[in-house]
């Protein structure tokens, strides 16, 4: 299991309280999206080292917050329409909008509508293709190795109606 920091142990708290508190949803969110817009300045100037901190880091956070959501919503790793109840946990606190196209025991197609991010993400979609893919990847993972999110191709940031997350599990044990 990945190991906290300071920073991993207080984002997570200022979540769990961001799906009741509308405050903390706005600080939670404010914060966010100056990273984001951080990462949006350095892309302009041809950088990446950001988008790649964003990345690395998703992908940590991801893992080391995997077992205490696991525990939190109860979720059945052996089943994606199961575990797709994490996602609509993130919506929450991220006051993102959006609806189940698809939830079968192997493969769920959630579709966002509307997203606080977008509008910065825009400016750099793979804000979205990359550090957005790694955090969902880093959890879903942790709690079942066979786990997939097909590429984020369908995305508000790029214009389109709603983003498109394909979550799929390959045969195999979930993680203990």
């Amino acid at each position: 299991m990945a190991r906290a920091s300071a920073f991993d142990e207080w984002i997570y708290g200022l979540a769990e309280r961001a799906e009741t508190d509308a405050r903390a949803r706005r600080v939670l969110v404010a914060a966010v999206n100056l990273f984001f817009r951080a990462i949006v300045l350095e892309r302009r100037r041809g950088g990446r080292r950001l988008l790649d901190f964003a990345r690395a880091a998703s992908v940590r956070w991801g893992r080391w917050r995997a077992p205490r959501l696991r525990e939190r919503l109860a979720l059945d790793a052996r089943n994606m329409a199961d575990m797709g109840r994490l996602q609509d946990w993130e919506d929450r606190v991220f006051g993102v909008t959006g609806h189940w196209k698809e939830r079968g025991p192997r493969r769920a197609v959630k579709c966002e509508t509307a997203c606080p991010f977008a509008r910065v993400a825009s400016s750099a979609p793979e804000i979205c293709t990359e550090v957005v893919h790694a955090l969902e990847e880093g959890t879903f993972r942790e709690l079942h190795p066979g786990y997939r999110l097909m590429p984020l191709e369908r995305l508000l940031s790029r214009g389109a109606r709603e983003c498109e997350f394909v979550h799929v599990l390959d045969e195999g044990d979930a993680a203990s």
